[in-house]
């Protein structure tokens, strides 16, 4: 919206607009650059174009216009600056054996924002074929991403450089497969020299934010009292949900902390948001009742202060996070035993807890007053279920009625609470302000009926029917566009559709197999992205979890270079039974590492052998992985189990015959 908006305003100026707007470029989508520009206007101002901080799938398709227009070369690649990113892998393979090549592979490594995961799975398995190349001269952004068996073979000067790399950009590590987190980390004590045999506090403070990500094998062995003393670090660092077992024996040790009946406020204060590596049933068995309110008002603050920062929103350390904040807020919201109902919160009550910690029929007993003051804090709670909400609404109607006459402020203010109006009351409030669109488009409490009256009140007060909707309407609509019915969407506007592609697919819409195909039918249309066998990877990578709607037929139809453009997101959203059914075992083996992970528990059940097979090659890129120091993944520990089963079998019948 900005973006057109300057464009408008600055078009009769003499200046370089784009320049000017580069910041913005991130969020042109690609059907505008598919219809604003071609490669001989690219190429004109390329002095401009190649710094731009283009997105992959932008570069990708900017490097086909210019290959339309002239004839790439090694030497010509060198001009393109950042576009270079977007050549293909048939491309690369041109110049595998040309002289060049290594430094051909230096520039295109050394590039701002890094490469996409299927050129860089293409430079691996060229790599692969040319062992004559040094991997020391890659830049260390690349070498961190490397299989283990190509890390092995670094210097461990080239090794230092990836781990300086890694601690600067440690967002960069979090997004790593976990085994290779772990290898990094095992390298850093190699590199550093330090002993595995008991990490003394100096070791810890050398290896920092790389100490969680250790093989439990070496933190078994961590220093007690050390530890003790470093439990502050340990604080700040993301903890992956693997080791929080093993993380929370070391607490509970009695050279540690001790039994959890024996600890004290000061015991939790010191632990802080660590706290949050017990299982449920351990926090329930804390001295609950002696750490009192402003205790555990801390140590839930630790833990939101933590996953407001920039590393904690890339640590994904959550598992079982709610049922353990419930547990460790149960006496409060409880009560007493002479308590029949619970206490009543205050305003500051759920601000120093969580509203949804609290039940419904607490919610509805708290004073107007009290309420009025904390309503916008608690509509901002997301995790607030149906029954909450509801008992919240009921409380909430006399003070906001008649709805018809809110304002949007005061819309905004009820955040998710608006989910549960009634359906009459839903298409009263007039919603049709584009900020109170895209917060009701960004809820997730919708089910299809209130969509359904909210899209409708939308609509009548807009005076618009669906196909005049434009860009900036639909991607404000977000999850609503699910309200309108599968009929309804076929008649969007493709152009404008596939332009709100970029932002919608960052989403999840809570829409039906029907509207969801009606969607990617609309952005296959010839004023979209056209049929979907003409389809780069680009376009998969842009459209993103809408992909997941495309239909059987069209997925399994889906060559390597399509594969390759499917968002992690995408993959995930694919149902189970669908994803077996549509994806072959060799189409699996084209998933990059990044998209092989996603693959979900669900999904991995309804394969075949092997599909398993392939997936598991491809988390490991084509590495066969039986074990990682003792820890692995559940596909892996499958694999591993299936050979070593056949293994046995082989040896006990060469043992008969013989």
């Amino acid at each position: 919206m900005v973006h057109f908006a300057l464009q408008q305003a600055l078009e009769g100026t003499s200046a370089n607009i784009t320049q000017q707007l580069e910041c913005l470029l991130p969020f042109v989508s690609l059907r505008k650059l598919m219809s604003d520009l071609d490669g001989e206007t690219v190429l004109r101002d390329i002095s401009v174009y190649k710094h731009m901080p283009w997105s992959h799938q932008q570069a990708q398709m900017l490097f086909k216009m210019i290959q339309r227009t002239v004839n790439i070369t090694r030497e010509s690649i060198l001009d393109l600056g950042r576009i270079a990113g977007g050549m293909s892998c048939e491309w690369l393979k041109l110049w595998v054996n040309e002289s060049g090549f290594s430094e051909l592979l230096q520039f295109i490594t050394k590039l701002p924002g890094g490469l996409r995961p299927g050129l860089k799975k293409c430079i691996v398995v060229e790599l692969r074929k040319r062992p004559d190349i040094d991997l020391n001269d890659l830049d260390p952004s690349f070498a961190a991403r490397l299989p283990l068996t190509m890390l092995e073979n670094l210097s461990n000067s080239s090794l230092n450089s990836v781990l300086d790399y890694v601690r600067q950009h440690f967002i960069d590590f979090l997004q790593l497969p976990r085994h290779k987190q772990t290898a990094l980390a095992e390298k850093a004590i190699d590199v550093l020299g330090i002993s595995e045999n008991g990490l003394t506090e100096a070791s810890m403070y050398m290896l920092g934010p790389f100490l969680p990500f250790l093989d439990r094998d070496v933190l078994a062995h961590i220093d007690r009292e050390a530890l003790k003393l470093q439990l502050e670090e340990l604080k700040q660092y993301c903890l992956p949900s693997d080791t929080f077992r093993q993380i929370a024996a070391l607490l509970t040790e009695r050279s540690m902390l001790g039994d959890l009946k024996t600890w004290t406020v000061g015991d939790v204060e010191h632990v802080g948001r660590l706290l949050f590596t017990l299982s449920p049933q351990q926090i329930r068995s804390l001295p609950l009742g002696d750490l009192g309110k402003d205790t555990v008002e801390q140590v839930l603050m630790s833990q939101w202060l933590w996953k407001s920062s920039e590393l904690g929103k890339a640590c994904l350390d959550l598992k079982g996070l709610r049922e353990k904040m419930n547990g460790l807020t149960h006496r409060i919201v409880k009560g007493r035993w002479w308590m029949r109902r619970g206490p009543i919160p205050s305003c500051a009550d759920i601000k120093g807890t969580f509203p949804s910690a609290w039940r419904s029929y607490q919610l509805n007993r708290i004073k107007r007053k009290e309420l009025k003051m904390c309503v916008e804090f608690i509509g901002q709670d997301d995790t607030l279920d149906a029954e909450q909400r509801e008992a919240l609404w009921m409380e909430l109607r006399p003070v906001y009625k008649p709805v018809k006459q809110l304002e949007p402020e005061q819309v905004l203010e009820l955040g998710c609470i608006v989910t549960e109006m009634g359906e009459r009351e839903l298409q009263a409030v007039n919603l049709s302000n584009l900020a109170v669109v895209a917060h009701l488009g960004d809820l997730n409490g919708w089910n299809a009926k209130k969509m359904r009256a909210v899209v409708l009140g939308i609509m009548n007060r807009l005076k618009q029917k669906p196909e005049e909707l434009g860009v900036v309407e639909l991607v404000s609509f977000g999850h609503l566009l699910c309200g309108f019915s599968s009929s309804e969407i076929s008649h969007l506007d493709p152009f404008n559709l596939s332009v709100a592609a970029l932002f919608l697919g960052e989403m999840v819409l809570p829409c039906s197999e029907q509207q969801t195909e009606a969607l990617t039918s609309c952005l296959s249309s010839p004023l979209g992205f056209g049929p979907v066998s003409s389809w780069g990877s680009e376009v998969f990578t842009e459209i993103g979890t809408l992909a997941a709607g495309l239909e059987d037929m069209v997925l399994s139809a889906l060559i390597k270079e399509q594969v390759e453009g499917l968002t992690p997101a995408a993959i995930t959203l694919i149902s189970p039974r669908k994803f077996a059914v549509v994806f072959s075992a060799t189409q699996l083996s084209w998933l990059s590492s990044e998209q092989a992970y996603a693959v979900t528990e669900e999904q991995w059940a309804e394969l075949d052998n092997e599909q398993r097979q392939a997936l598991v090659m491809a988390q490991y890129e084509g590495e066969l992985m039986l074990e990682h120091r003792g820890r692995n993944q559940a596909p892996s520990l499958w694999f591993a189990g299936s050979f070593r089963k056949c293994l046995l079998l082989f040896v006990c019948t060469l043992w008969l015959l013989l």
